[in-house]
């Protein structure tokens, strides 16, 4: 790592201390008119913001209490490409709704036959004039019940090779044709998560495709790059929620590190927090110094999510039985500051799907093994040649 933080006096600081000050209860039109909803994006949008002027936005926006809206799939993975691949239609009608929080953004990406292979996915998109005519299933999809907008990729020729008919649209899901269901888990009478999305017959303007034809698989690993970066904070919970030094000071708090054995599991998590956190810090020295997300980011995911299991298995593991009941209080105080989706007793039932979300740890595996470290490509016979001819072989 090549920096420090910004300091207090920093006149970058102060004057986005000053601005806050004087605007106490901001709307996202008006942090999105300074340049501080999204401070990474090009002007009109944002500040063109480097990473320390990133940290410094971030760090007074929590100081002040100021939240902004939540649509991370449009904010950070998924609206970039809009801005640099969408055609201006798309722009015009999808960007401001996006940003201001009036859209929710899901991403329809894994199928029930794809499995870790996002590319062999088998949903179609078929010119017909001024449309494509979508058919499929997509399943896995996160918050796709409460969202306005999809970002779909799917395969425009089936005849190209696997990775190369792949393109990418955006989707309004209140379209004709789309069946949204949710999938049951073992939370019983919490909301669901995770959706199936079928697609009969979906008309989708061309103007909705994101880059050209066949851009599909390029345009979606960035935005996984992104995504698998942005995860990997210090909170357990894809880097939100509690963290292992969290956990420590709970741990603290109830007297359980008097006992030896739970004083040593806790002090490894600690260790691999810190870890973590560093990694997560060498990322944004990347940022700072203009080097985008490279494979690296698989690291910091595989790392992040089993580290993510192991704190929430040890919260709950200390309270013994008490710890599965609705309505005990984790450690004291704890709840109020981690309340909803991100608390300790959501999150242990959500830490068992980390290692799935945003690319499988055999996934992440190979992308280290094989762009890190350069050892050989995994075998893949269906990589090259005709996809339809692959499939009709049945490999």
């Amino acid at each position: 790592m090549d920096f420090d933080f910004p300091a207090q006096d920093d006149p970058r600081r102060l004057a986005v201390r000053a601005w806050l000050d004087a605007h106490p209860s901001p709307s996202a039109q008006a942090l999105l008119d300074v340049g501080y909803l999204v401070p990474h994006w090009p002007k009109p949008y944002g500040l063109d913001a480097d990473g320390e002027l990133q940290i410094i936005i971030d760090d007074e926006l929590k100081r002040a209490g100021v939240v902004r809206p939540g649509n991370i799939i449009a904010h950070n993975n998924c609206g970039p490409a809009l801005l640099n691949h969408g055609t201006p239609q798309a722009r015009e009608k999808y960007l401001m709704p996006a940003l201001l929080g009036e859209h929710g953004w899901c991403q329809l990406f894994s199928e029930p036959s794809g499995g870790s292979d996002l590319a062999a996915l088998r949903t179609s998109a078929t010119r017909d004039g001024d449309h494509y005519i979508v058919r499929g299933q997509k399943i896995w999809t996160s918050g796709a019940h409460r969202a306005t907008i999809g970002v779909l990729v799917c395969r425009t020729d089936d005849h190209a090779a696997k990775h190369a008919g792949l393109s990418q649209f955006l989707v309004d899901l209140r379209s004709p044709g789309i069946t949204i269901r949710p999938i049951a888990d073992m939370r019983g009478d919490v909301p669901t998560e995770f959706n199936e999305v079928f697609f009969d017959d979906v008309r989708v303007p061309v103007e909705n495709r994101l880059g050209e034809e066949g851009d599909g698989w390029r345009i979606t690993m960035q935005q996984l790059q992104s995504e698998r970066v942005a995860i990997s904070g210090a909170g357990v919970l894809q880097g939100h929620g509690p963290s292992a030094r969290d956990l420590i000071n709970g741990l603290r708090e109830i007297g359980r590190l008097d006992d030896g054995v739970v004083r040593d599991r806790a002090a490894g998590l600690y260790i691999e927090g810190e870890l973590i956190r560093l990694l997560a810090l060498r990322t944004l020295s990347d940022k700072i110094g203009g080097r985008t997300p490279g494979p690296e980011a698989a690291i910091q995911k595989m790392l992040a999510t089993v580290h993510g299991q192991k704190v929430l298995e040890l919260a709950k593991n200390v309270h013994g039985h008490a710890g599965m009941l609705e309505g005990e209080e984790q450690f004291p105080g704890h709840n109020d500051r981690f309340p909803g989706d991100h608390g300790w007793d959501e999150g242990y039932w959500q830490a068992v799907t980390l290692t799935l979300r945003v690319g499988s740890q055999e996934v992440m595996k190979n992308v280290v093994s094989e762009r890190l470290l350069g050892l050989p490509r995994e075998l893949d016979p269906s990589a090259k040649g005709d996809w339809s001819e692959h499939r009709k072989a049945g490999r």
